[in-house]
């Protein structure tokens, strides 16, 4: 009769699960958000909380700019919080990693020919199958195999090493953005100075023009007075000049008329000086 303390396989697999997903949860948690490797040495940023290495953010405000490339909040050296119990929780997560049994992620792996669990990489057809399919089937005869783990290992390494990559490419991405914003900025603030730069200049020549419109136009209004003037006196000139010659006799004409071509010629002269 079984024992009512024993436990459930299926229970304790489960159990060892989900403790594997949470170490593995607070392992990404404790990774530099920059490398994406395990924190060293590790600082925080006191805006958005994220964790990174020493170096890492080091590097990134002294050769990028002093911004946080997470939160993009501005970010000085003297701002960072240095998390010296972060380096103690990730050992104990590595300790935690080692006596936590792996989750078997292959368990659901099985072969739909043999039932029986993949457990060998074909490197010459690319394929995973079960050891009978390497052994006994013939379609693998002559061929080159490697434990399933060591591939899987191999895969999963390739992968996040790439996916470190997308992620620093995004980072990049961040930065070229706010590069690209400051530009526009730039852009905007010198079209407005130069705008600015060429009202004042059009203003300084409307300026300028009109004074010199003014003084033209004074020169010009003093002349018209001055013709105008010597106009008047011709015109009482003329008017005196025919009174006389209508009203004269002949012989007060003639002697007359000595001193009326006088006073043509300097009538004429003094027009002339004036023009």
């Amino acid at each position: 009769m079984a024992s009512g303390n024993s436990s459930n396989p299926s229970n304790n697999m489960q159990a060892h699960g989900n403790d594997h997903n949470t170490v593995e949860s607070l392992t990404e948690v404790f990774r530099c958000f920059i490398c994406m490797e395990k924190l060293r040495d590790a600082r925080l940023c006191p805006h958005c909380s994220k964790l990174c290495c020493y170096a890492c953010i080091r590097r990134w405000l002294t050769e990028t700019r002093m911004q946080c490339p997470h939160c993009r909040a501005p970010l000085h050296m003297t701002d960072l919080v240095n998390c010296r119990w972060a380096e103690e929780v990730t050992q104990q997560l590595d300790l935690l990693q080692h006596t936590i049994p792996p989750k078997n992620k292959g368990e659901n792996d099985i072969c739909s020919e043999h039932k029986e669990k993949i457990s060998v990489f074909c490197v010459t057809c690319k394929k995973c199958i079960c050891h009978q399919c390497a052994l006994w089937e013939g379609k693998h005869s002559g061929h080159m195999f490697k434990p399933v783990d060591n591939e899987y290992n191999e895969h999963v390494r390739q992968v996040m090493e790439e996916l470190s990559s997308i992620r620093r490419r995004n980072i990049e991405l961040i930065s070229l953005i706010q590069d690209v914003e400051r530009n526009i900025e730039s852009v905007k603030t010198a079209k407005d100075e130069r705008v600015r730069e060429i009202r004042n200049a059009v203003e300084l020549m409307i300026a300028r023009l009109e004074s010199q419109l003014k003084s033209k136009l004074l020169t010009l209004m003093g002349q018209r007075g001055q013709l105008t003037q010597e106009t008047e006196v011709l015109d009482t000139l003329i008017q005196k000049i025919e009174s006389q010659v209508a009203n004269s006799s002949k012989t007060d004409l003639i002697a007359k008329s000595d001193e009326f071509l006088t006073v043509f010629r300097q009538v004429v002269t003094n027009v002339m000086d004036v023009c």
